[in-house]
C-alpha cells in the first residue's frame, strides 16, 4: 500500500467486517496521497495555531470557562474557517459533554489539548497540601482540569502557579486557605491566617501570634495564627498583644496542667511579672510566648505589665460530662474506625485471667493529656486537634513516642471512638459512655469509658457510700491508662450501681473473619500507596494497581477515601478505614502481623493495630490496658495478653510466638486456603491450631 490512505480504508473495512463497526474517513481532498491523517490527528500544529488565536480573543479570567470558550469558537470568523475535521469532531465531543453538565467535559481531548495551550502563557496550577491518614503532609500540585501531580518541595511548583503565590513561595510565606478535612491550599486572600512558612522565617514573626505549627519537611512548617494576616506580600508581622491566649477551656476557668495551660503573649522589651496567690511565678519562654513552669495549678493568675494586669482561672481538671451534653455515636453519620469490626470480640469469653506481666502507674503527660482530651471530645472533636493535643502535652518529654500512638491508646482503652463521617473523608473523635458490668466471676464489676479525675473521684465517692471500694489497677506500661473496679455483691453492688448512675455496655457479637467489600471502585482514582516498611501512604499518580494497598479519591465529590487491596491470585477488596484495611491487607496475605513474647503482643509492622473493640475485649480479660513500651530504643504498641485470649485472638490474625512455634509442616498446612476450618495438633507448641486466618472469604 502506497501511502497512509489506503491503510486508513483497510482498517475500516476490518473493523465492519470483523467488529460490525463503522469508521466515518473524511474525504480525499485535495490529493489522494495526503491529507486523510491530518484531518483524523489531534491535535496537530495547526489546531494549536488555532488555540493561540483563541488564547488571544479571550481574557485572562476567561481561558477556563468552558461556556465562554465555547461560544467563542461558535461565533468567530477567523477561527471558524481555520477548523480540521478532528478539530471540529473533538469540539463537538467536549460540547456535548460541556452540555450535560458536571465535570466530564475536563477529560476530553479537546479540553486537554486547549488546557495545555493556555499553560504555556498562563501559570493557573494550585499548590495543594493534604495531612495523611497518620499525621504526615502530602504537597500538590493541581491543574484546573483535576490532575493531581505529587511534589516533594513547594519550590517545584513554583513555574505552575500564579505569580503572586510562586512569589509568596520564593519569599517563604505562602497563605492557605483552609479547604476543610485536612487540606489547605495555597491563596492570595488577605483573609487567612493559616500560611506555609519556611523555617528561617519563623523567627522574624513574634512567637505569641503562633496558634500552632506542624513540620511538613525539613525546611517548611504549616503554622497557624490566632488573627488574620492583613498583607501577604510583605508578610507583616502581626501585632503582639498582651494577654493570655490558647489553653484548654474548662467552663469559665482554663485546665492548669503544663505544658497545656495558656500562654502569655506581651509587646517586645516590655517587663511582665505573673503571680499566683500573692507568690511571683517564673514563667518559661517558649516559640508561642510565656508559658507555665511544668506542674499543675489552681485558682488566678495575674500578668502585669506596665498599668495593665490580665487574670485567668486555672483548674486542674476537667469537668465532668453529662449524658445530655455527650454527642452520641450516630451510625447514620458517620461509621467506627473499626468498620465491619466495630462492636465485636474474638470470643464470648467474659471472664478474668490473670496477667502475668509488670504494672506501672501512668505517668503525669498521660493524665495531663486526658484530662484536656475529655474536656474537648463532649460534642466531637477532630483527629488533626487532638493530634495537636497529644503533641503539646508531649512537647516537654525527652523521650517521647508517636502523637498517633497515643491517641490510639485512648481509643483502645475505651475513652472515644475513632470514626469517619460517611459523607465526608473527615475523622474524629467521639466521647464513650461510662458503663459498668459484672463479669462471669461474681462480685467483680468491671468500669470502662473515660476515667478522667472528676469521674474517678465520683466513682471512689459512691463505692464508698454503697460500703464498697473502688480499686485501681495499673497498666503494662508508665504510657497506658490505668483499668477501675469495684468488687461487691448483693445489695451492695446493687447499691452502688444505683449510685454511680452507670448504664451497662451495649451488647457485642463474636468476631468472624471478614475480607472487605468485593465491589469495584468505579469513579475513584489512585492517589497513594502504602509504604509497608515506613506505615505511611506514599503518592502516587499512575492508576495501574499491582500487588499491594492503595487510597483512592473521587475527585469530583467529597465522598470518604476507599482502600484497595490488591493482591496476585485473589479478588480485590475495598475498604473505609485506613487502619483495619493495613490490617486485613496483611491477613489477606497471610502474614504474621502480631508477635507474642509470654506476657505482651505487639505488632510486627508499622501501622499494624487491632481494632479497639477487639483491644477492649482483651483488657476487659486482663483488667490491663494497651499502651507503649520503649524496648531497645524503640517505640512499640503492646496489648496486655493472657493465654486464653491470645488463642481467640490467633484465630483471627496470625501470631508469632516465641521461639520456633510449631513444625514447619503444620505452618504450611493451616496456610493453605484449602484447609480453612479446619485443625491439627501441634506437637511442638503442644496445642490446637486454626487455619481461620487463612481465609479469603
Amino acid at each position: 500500500m502506497r501511502g497512509l490512505n489506503p491503510m486508513w480504508e483497510h482498517l475500516r473495512n476490518h473493523l465492519e467486517r470483523e467488529h460490525a463497526i463503522q469508521l466515518h474517513l473524511p474525504a480525499i481532498h485535495p490529493h489522494s496521497q495526503i491529507g486523510r491523517t491530518l484531518r483524523i490527528a489531534f491535535p496537530t500544529w495547526r489546531d494549536r495555531a488555532a488555540f493561540r488565536k483563541l488564547r488571544q480573543d479571550l481574557d485572562a479570567d476567561q481561558l477556563l470557562d468552558p461556556l465562554l470558550v465555547s461560544n467563542r469558537l461558535n461565533t468567530t470568523r477567523h477561527l471558524q474557517s481555520e477548523k480540521m475535521p478532528s478539530f471540529e469532531h473533538n469540539f463537538k465531543q467536549f460540547d456535548m459533554a460541556r452540555k450535560r453538565g458536571g465535570r466530564a467535559y475536563m477529560e476530553t481531548p479537546f479540553w486537554q489539548a486547549w488546557y495545555s495551550v493556555v499553560a504555556e502563557q498562563a501559570a493557573l496550577e494550585c499548590l495543594e497540601i493534604a495531612e495523611g491518614e497518620f499525621g504526615e503532609f502530602e504537597l500538590f500540585r493541581i491543574s484546573p482540569i483535576g490532575t493531581r501531580e505529587t511534589i516533594t518541595t513547594p519550590e517545584e511548583a513554583v513555574k505552575y502557579v500564579p505569580k503572586p503565590i510562586g512569589k509568596a513561595i520564593n519569599n517563604g510565606v505562602v497563605l492557605l486557605e483552609n479547604i476543610g478535612f485536612g487540606r489547605y491550599r495555597a491563596t492570595s486572600s488577605v483573609q487567612s491566617n493559616v500560611f506555609l512558612l519556611h523555617r528561617s522565617k519563623l523567627d522574624e514573626r513574634t512567637k505569641g501570634a503562633v496558634k500552632s505549627f506542624s513540620s511538613i519537611n525539613s525546611v517548611w512548617i504549616l503554622v497557624s495564627l490566632r488573627g488574620s494576616i492583613e498583607d501577604s506580600r510583605s508578610a507583616e508581622v502581626p501585632r503582639q498583644e498582651f494577654g493570655w491566649h490558647g489553653g484548654i477551656r474548662v467552663g469559665g476557668a482554663y485546665l492548669g496542667r503544663a505544658p497545656l495551660t495558656p500562654v502569655l503573649t506581651h509587646p517586645a522589651h516590655a517587663s511582665v511579672s505573673v503571680e499566683m496567690g500573692g507568690t511571683d511565678i517564673e514563667l518559661v519562654r517558649t516559640e508561642a510566648g510565656l508559658a507555665m513552669p511544668l506542674g499543675t495549678y489552681s485558682g488566678g493568675v495575674i500578668a502585669h505589665s506596665k498599668n495593665e494586669s490580665r487574670e485567668i482561672l486555672l483548674v486542674p481538671r476537667a469537668n465532668e460530662v453529662g449524658e445530655s451534653r455527650r454527642l452520641a455515636f450516630d451510625v447514620s453519620r458517620e461509621f467506627s474506625e473499626d468498620e465491619f469490626y466495630f462492636a465485636t470480640t474474638p470470643s464470648r469469653e467474659n471472664g478474668i485471667e490473670q496477667w502475668s506481666g509488670r504494672r506501672f502507674p501512668a505517668c503525669q503527660v498521660m493524665v495531663t493529656i486526658g484530662e484536656a482530651l475529655y474536656a474537648r471530645t463532649a460534642r466531637g472533636l477532630s483527629l488533626a486537634e487532638a493530634f495537636e493535643i497529644a503533641s503539646r502535652g508531649l512537647s516537654n518529654t525527652s523521650e517521647r513516642p508517636s502523637e498517633w500512638d497515643i491517641l490510639r491508646a485512648f481509643g483502645d482503652s475505651g475513652w472515644f471512638d475513632f470514626t469517619l463521617l460517611r459523607r465526608y473523608p473527615a475523622r474524629r473523635l467521639l466521647q464513650c459512655p461510662v458503663t459498668a458490668s459484672e463479669c462471669s466471676e461474681s462480685g467483680l464489676v468491671r468500669i470502662s469509658g473515660p476515667t478522667p479525675i472528676a469521674v474517678v473521684e465520683r466513682l471512689a465517692a459512691a463505692a464508698d457510700a454503697a460500703g464498697v471500694t473502688l480499686e485501681s489497677l495499673d497498666g503494662g506500661s508508665a504510657w497506658a491508662l490505668p483499668r477501675y473496679l469495684v468488687r461487691a455483691q448483693g445489695a451492695a453492688l446493687q447499691d452502688f450501681l444505683r449510685r454511680s448512675q452507670l448504664p451497662a455496655p451495649a451488647e457485642k457479637v463474636q468476631a468472624t473473619p471478614q475480607d472487605g467489600d468485593p465491589g469495584g471502585v468505579h469513579g475513584y482514582q489512585v492517589i497513594s500507596r502504602l509504604d509497608e516498611e515506613r506505615g505511611f501512604f506514599v503518592a502516587r499518580t499512575d492508576s495501574d494497581m499491582a500487588d499491594g494497598l492503595y487510597r483512592l479519591e473521587r475527585k469530583e465529590s467529597l465522598s470518604p477515601f476507599l482502600f484497595r487491596s490488591v493482591i496476585r491470585g485473589l479478588a480485590d477488596r475495598t475498604f473505609l478505614s485506613a487502619s483495619l484495611a493495613i490490617l486485613s491487607h496483611g491477613v489477606r496475605r497471610r502474614k504474621p502481623l502480631f508477635a507474642y513474647d509470654g506476657s505482651t503482643l505487639s505488632g510486627t509492622a508499622p501501622r499494624v493495630s487491632l481494632p479497639s473493640s477487639w483491644a477492649r475485649w482483651v483488657s476487659d480479660q486482663t483488667l490491663c490496658n494497651a499502651g507503649l513500651d520503649l524496648h531497645n530504643g524503640r517505640w512499640r504498641y503492646v496489648y496486655p495478653v493472657g493465654e486464653r485470649s491470645l488463642e481467640a485472638l490467633s484465630k483471627l490474625v496470625q501470631v508469632i510466638r516465641p521461639g520456633n512455634d510449631g513444625l514447619p509442616w503444620v505452618d504450611r498446612f493451616i496456610a493453605s486456603a484449602s484447609n480453612a476450618d479446619r485443625t491439627i495438633y501441634d506437637s511442638r507448641a503442644k496445642r490446637m491450631r486454626t487455619a481461620y486466618f487463612a481465609l479469603g472469604k
